[in-house]
């Protein structure tokens, strides 16, 4: 006769899992999807700028 190996049970350690809160984030409305906040504050102090490429042979030549 067989026995099936969770038949037994399982032996418990004392470890309770506690369980966390779910992370939510909250839907916006479709209309400030499209549109954007506006109620926004730009609060960037610097403008984007893209540094220029150095290259190895231009300093040379220089």
């Amino acid at each position: 006769m067989c026995i099936p190996h969770g038949a037994t049970g399982s032996k418990s350690n004392g470890f309770v899992k506690e369980d966390k809160p779910k992370k939510h984030i909250k839907r916006v409305s479709q209309r400030e999807f499209e549109k954007g906040d506006p109620d926004f504050v730009d609060e960037r102090t610097t403008t984007y700028a893209p540094k220029q490429k150095k290259y190895f042979f231009s300093g040379l030549l220089d």
